[in-house]
């Protein structure tokens, strides 16, 4: 369950719309609030998917090579 706060410009826009299209306001909120979530949730899946492919491309031997070199560092500190 969830409650929103509405401006009361915003309310009177969504009560004529809903009125206009015989359909309740939660309704219209719910479906507005579904698409938004689908956007943004696509758009953080093709992010992940991006950095994904771009992490597969790089040199695997220079991120060994820069951990190797982490690790003498570190336990040259020791």
């Amino acid at each position: 369950m969830l409650g929103v706060r509405l401006d009361t410009e915003l309310e009177e826009r969504l009560a004529n719309v809903a009125r206009t299209q015989g359909r309740s306001k939660s309704d219209i909120a719910r479906e507005a609030v579904r698409r938004y979530v689908e956007l943004h949730d696509e758009a953080f899946r093709r992010e992940a998917r991006r950095q994904s492919q771009r992490a597969s491309r790089r040199d695997t031997q220079e991120d060994y090579a820069f951990w190797e070199q982490a690790e003498r560092e570190d336990a040259a500190w020791r």
